[in-house]
């Protein structure tokens, strides 16, 4: 469990430390504002303990709401007065602790806050669960629809041939007759109400369609399996070559009932671009969180009026020394006073229990911090959404994939 200690004093924070160091805590202290803001931007973390009153904060209610933006539970360390802890709470801390506590009531604050702590970690693994099992469900749709059609087809064709069966049994018995007594005529005859019977003409116009688009569904579904197959690529400790337009198709297939009833996705993929050295296995997390929140914009722009379909375009192309990937669509768009924030754990703008706010954390310490590269957004309520991300396109060597140094934080990072 994290805890942030934040005092301007640094004997307040030392002893603070000292206090709390037998509690198996992961401590990190802050002296301002700033300070606990570049904190924050860079870990999770469990509570944050608050000098009260805040006279040495120039916007208590902002800063307030800047930390439980990212952070659920701050602790006010007042005198332990009625009047302070009133005064704390109505500025909208999430607990109170007196600066002069014994161990009893310490203790106490740390479990509960551990309890919470814990729990919130149990809810935000049931909904990562909940939404692995929404994307099974989805890939199992996909992979039943072209299935379906291949039952009805084969079906369609086994009956096909018992009739035909009928016509060359008919054929076959007049070949075999070692004395005819049929003239011409009254062979054409038996052959022509065997065909008649079984719908010849029906049978040859469908027959080869019908094996042809069983063939279709069975190549979709070995396409499904593929992308999925691949998109589970075994984690990797090491940078390896990666195809982006590859990794790209294979994550929209698999995410592919989270966009089709709300989006057309279309692609453009630089022909030119060199592999590139990936985690795949993570790359495809992102790419995934990037398309499913793509989706759930354009959806929600929709709303309940049937309107016609949005759209998401994913491309890729060099950019310097740098792969390029933008993800964009029509969506809802972020307001402009949420863009900055929405890389933060836990910031979420979809509505309650629709989104954890991990995703784009995890895209954003994906791409920043264990590829070197930056993602930025551009957005515009009403107009939709683009999230670019940069990846360092690296050497190839003899001794394998060395990657380039990482990309200036230019963007979002």
């Amino acid at each position: 469990m994290r805890l942030l200690i934040v005092d301007p004093r640094r004997s307040i924070r030392a002893a603070w430390t000292s206090r709390l160091g037998s509690h198996e805590l992961e401590l990190h202290e802050a002296a301002d504002e700033s300070e606990v803001r570049d904190v924050l931007d860079c870990n999770l973390m469990s509570a944050v303990m608050v000098p009260f009153p805040f006279d040495w904060c120039s916007e208590p209610s902002e800063f307030l709401r800047s930390i439980h933006d990212v952070c659920h539970h701050t602790i006010a360390l007042t005198d332990g007065s009625k009047r302070q802890n009133e005064a704390a709470f109505a500025l909208g801390v999430s607990e109170c602790l007196s600066k002069h506590c014994g161990i009893e009531h310490l203790n106490a604050l740390v479990e509960r806050i551990r309890y919470v702590s814990d729990l919130e970690d149990r809810v935000v693994q049931a909904q990562k669960m909940e939404a692995v099992g929404e994307l099974a469900a989805g890939i199992a749709h996909e992979i039943n629809t072209p299935i379906q059609y291949v039952g009805d087809n084969t079906r369609f064709v086994r009956d096909a041939c018992e009739d035909l069966m009928d016509v060359l049994t008919k054929c076959s018995d007049i070949v075999s007759d070692e004395q005819p007594s049929r003239d011409v005529a009254a062979i054409k005859t038996v052959i022509h109400d065997a065909m008649i019977q079984a719908d010849f003409e029906y049978l040859i116009d469908e027959v080869p369609a019908a094996i042809r688009q069983t063939l279709e569904g069975v190549e979709r579904v070995a396409n499904i399996v593929r992308a999925m197959k691949e998109f589970a690529h075994p984690g990797v400790s090491e940078m390896v070559p990666t195809d982006l337009s590859k990794c790209i198709e294979n994550t929209a297939m698999v995410a592919r009932n989270e966009w089709k009833y709300v989006a057309n996705l279309e692609t453009a993929f630089d022909s030119e671009l060199p592999a590139v050295p990936c985690l795949p296995g993570e790359l495809n997390q992102v790419l995934l969180n990037l398309i499913v929140n793509a989706a759930h914009a354009i959806a929600d722009r929709q709303g309940d009026t049937g309107s016609e379909k949005g759209r998401i375009e994913i491309s890729t192309h060099r950019c310097g020394t740098a792969a390029e990937i933008r993800v964009s669509d029509t969506g809802t768009g972020i307001d402009a006073a949420n863009v900055e924030k929405i890389f933060k754990p836990f910031f979420t703008t979809k509505a309650a229990g629709k989104g954890t706010g991990q995703g784009l954390a995890i895209a954003h310490s994906v791409i920043v911090e264990k590829h070197g590269g930056t993602i930025d957004v551009e957005s515009k309520v009403g107009i939709g959404t683009t999230f670019v991300i940069r990846l360092p396109l690296g050497n190839t060597t003899e001794q394998g994939i060395q990657p380039a140094e990482s990309m200036e934080k230019a963007c979002v990072g």
